[in-house]
């Protein structure tokens, strides 16, 4: 007998839907109009536009087959966004559009080019008719991001765009003047990492555009990230009311105990350092404001190239008393001394009875039985995400594999484990597949990550694919599935995904052979 299902209800039909597997949802557009009207809010609320290919390594080249792929992309993307800008109510589910820019200079947006050749006439018009739209980004710097792009957003989005992350603009443009029109902004990222803006960090244009937009930031935003001194340039009345801000690389730390007196509101604060002067500058200020961000829940500190923290005792008193505090990542860039040294950085994670999820670097000589035990005790039974980064050059023989999933098999709630290998003795990828927590769903080693599943026959746990290393770089919270997870690997590879050790250049038949082993 043939059921009526128009008689089962679209809120119904929405959390069916949702719930599917991607595939099966994409399957649901070629099935009927009822499931492809559910279907395409999910699938398509947010866009990603490519433009040329993005590679993890500068000089990689383009191959043959590189070159039909992009090819291939222009043909589809341009269709789609004249999709977009041709249909009115397809255009209203688009909530998020994100373009990555890694042309390679093939193509100057600014001339009068065949439009088979430029994408951006085709995103300008797309921009025109999303009235709905809430999140704009754009990665890369090949074609530059113009100020015509960024006129069309104001003039369509001024008053819904809520997330807006940019950084160079077409050499002599000036763009402060458009964050004003954005009355409703409350996520700026002007943070440019060099995993995404291959050429960002060599050009002496880059920082006074970004020191210029940073003056005019908005005093909606709630969340702010900018790269290298520019930060500092921000009013006073955007930091009293900031609930997150990132400091991407200061060359300097002289203004930041004026930031910490400012940012009365600030819940998450993370600083990525790689001068040498910027680890002194940095404890110096917390040392005199111990008390200061009293509603800090989330705090990343890493430390790269030069930058090291060489007394972690600032830190620990800025971090006693934060009983809110459920996530902090600390690489300092120190090996310890000695036992008393690990178990002083040690304790800082202990003393946190909210905390959930943690990132620590732990690097010396030799990690013995005494290091792992204290470790086990330290860190809280209530973590639901790790990532250790891993720096002991020699691990005793009293130490094994099965000590390592045994502690993290006691975290229950433990879901994402990641390691960051740089002595190349801790890889805990094949124990943990076998014998891991009951909430364990994705694991990472080095530059690569995959999600756990089981065999639907043998009922043995296997590795899902392999992430690509565009979505690895260009990773959000979507991708994870949880805004923690993305949040504790983020700055960790700021000078790229070879940051991520060890890093799988390529991925073949053997790798996906040895993640399957």
């Amino acid at each position: 007998m043939a059921y009526n299902y128009s008689r089962i209800s679209s809120e119904l039909w929405d959390l069916v839907v949702k719930n599917l597997p991607h595939v099966d949802q994409r399957n649901c557009l070629s099935v009927s109009k009822l499931f492809r009207d559910h279907a395409r809010p999910l699938l398509f609320s947010r866009v990603t536009i490519r433009i040329g290919m993005w590679k993890a390594e500068e000089d990689e080249g383009f191959f043959d087959d590189d070159v039909e792929l992009m090819t291939r992309r222009n043909v589809m993307y341009t269709e789609m966004l004249q999709y977009i800008a041709g249909d009115a109510k397809f255009a209203k589910i688009v909530k998020g559009l994100s373009v990555l820019a890694h042309d390679q200079g093939y193509c100057d947006p600014e001339e009068d080019t065949d439009e088979d050749v430029s994408m951006i006439p085709h995103i300008i018009k797309a921009l025109e008719v999303l009235p709905h739209l809430r999140s704009f980004r754009w990665y890369g710097t090949s074609p530059l991001l113009t100020s015509s792009v960024l006129d069309a957003l104001a003039r369509t989005c001024g008053p819904t765009l809520a997330e807006l992350s940019i950084s160079v603009f077409d050499w002599g443009e000036d763009a402060s003047q458009y964050l004003a029109q954005f009355k409703n902004l409350q996520t700026l990222s002007l943070a440019g990492e060099p995993r995404q803006f291959p050429l960002y960090h060599r050009d002496e244009n880059v920082e006074p555009q970004l020191t210029a937009l940073a003056k005019s930031a908005p005093d909606t935003l709630r969340c702010l990230s900018v790269w290298r001194d520019a930060v500092w340039a921000s009013p006073p009345s955007v930091f009293s009311g900031l609930h997150e801000l990132s400091l991407q690389d200061p060359n300097s730390f002289k203004s930041f105990g004026s930031v910490l007196e400012q940012c009365s509101q600030l819940r998450t604060l993370n600083i990525l350092a790689s001068n040498s002067e910027c680890g002194p500058q940095l404890t110096t200020a917390l040392k005199a404001a111990p008390h200061a961000l009293p509603h800090l829940a989330s705090f990343k500190l890493i430390c790269s190239g030069s930058a090291s923290v060489v007394d972690p005792d600032p830190i620990i008193a800025f971090l006693q008393g934060k009983i809110g505090m459920r996530r902090v990542d600390l690489a300092l860039n120190k090996p310890f001394a000695n036992m008393d040294a690990y178990t002083r950085f040690l304790d800082i994670f202990i003393a946190l009875p909210r905390l959930e999820v943690v990132g620590l670097e732990l690097q010396g000589k030799d990690f013995t039985r005494g290091h792992m035990t204290l470790l086990d005790k330290c860190l809280p039974l209530r973590v639901s995400a790790l990532l250790l980064t891993w720096g002991f050059r020699v691990v005793d023989d009293a130490v094994t594999t099965e000590d390592w999933t045994a502690m993290l098999k006691t975290r229950v709630s433990l879901g994402y484990v990641h390691v960051l290998d740089r002595a190349g003795n801790l890889d805990l990828r094949p124990p943990l597949l076998k014998d891991h927590s009951p909430a364990t769903e994705l694991l990472g080693y080095g530059s690569r990550l995959s999600g756990i599943e089981r065999n639907a026959t043998t009922g043995e746990w296997t590795f899902a694919p392999l992430w690509e290393d565009t979505t690895t770089s260009f990773r959000t919270v979507e991708d994870f599935g949880c805004g923690d997870w993305e949040w504790l690997l983020r700055n960790h590879d700021g000078q790229g995904l070879q940051s991520l050790e060890p890093f799988f250049y390529f991925k073949d038949d053997k790798e996906e052979e040895y993640w399957d082993q």
